[in-house]
């Protein structure tokens, strides 16, 4: 028999709650509760790897290397103690603008950086310092034969065209469709780009991006930075570092 209106229970907010709505509200409650979780669960299973990228912004480094400035400024640093060999690092300016206007008049010198280091995979990202003693000029020198180039031939690649400071610890993620615009600044500043490969175990290889002339990616194609895109380029190595020297007609953006 159904209850008649007087005897159903209602809510009040000073008086304590009915058993009736009790009885109902608690195992609704865990149950979405539970539910909740299992969907936070899948949810976070399903992003990808933020990789073990880190920026120390707290204690400064210091590499001393030979200088390169075209298209992209690079340190060559032939025996680097973190890698026991070479290391190519890269000079920034802290924020999202390249090195080359600060770094001018050094093509080919030997010189000191000190800075801020964001490190990835093996990689290094270099945000100078602030002020004149954060660049030593050291003298002319000769790059090291450890970075003369070696051809691997010519490869079509799956991958992202990626902005290395915030890719490699700046920010997370620094990749993707939610850090186009972030990236696309990056590398419009003169942060130089990377092509970002990675294999279905998510392990990633990284290759210095420019032309097939070994010029600075054009603006024309800042439209394909972020985005799944195959290419095709000569692949060099250069002592510790891959170069993708692309064929720009062959960007192919995949969906």
């Amino acid at each position: 028999m159904a209850s008649k209106p007087d005897d159903a229970p209602f809510y009040v907010g000073y008086l304590p709650l009915p058993a009736a709505i009790r009885r109902f509200l608690l195992p609704w409650l865990v149950a979405n509760f539970v539910l909740l979780i299992a969907v936070g669960v899948v949810i976070a299973q399903q992003q990808r790897d933020p990789g073990d990228g880190t920026w120390n912004t707290a204690t400064p480094v210091t590499y001393e290397g030979v200088l390169t400035l075209d298209p992209y400024p690079l340190l060559r640093v032939t025996d680097a103690e973190e890698t026991g060999g070479p290391l190519t690092v890269l000079p920034i300016e802290m924020g999202k603008r390249g090195s080359r206007e600060r770094l001018a008049g050094l093509e080919g010198q030997r010189v000191r950086l000190t800075g801020f280091a964001i490190r990835r995979t093996g990689r290094v990202v270099l945000g100078l310092e602030a002020g004149d003693a954060a660049i030593e000029p050291l003298g002319p020198a000769t790059p090291a034969i450890t970075f003369a180039p070696v051809g691997l031939g010519t490869h079509t690649l799956i991958g992202e065209i990626v902005d290395p400071q915030c890719f490699m610890g700046a920010m997370k993620p620094g990749e993707g469709k939610p850090h186009k615009v972030c990236a696309t600044l990056c590398i419009a500043g003169g942060i130089p780009p990377v092509f970002v490969v990675r294999d279905q175990a998510g392990n990633t290889v990284t290759y210095l991006l420019m032309t097939d002339a070994g010029e600075s990616l054009p603006p024309s194609h800042y439209e394909y930075i972020a985005d799944p895109l195959e290419l095709t380029g000569r692949i060099q190595r250069q002592g510790d570092m891959l170069v993708l020297y692309a064929d720009l007609s062959s960007f192919r953006r995949l969906e």
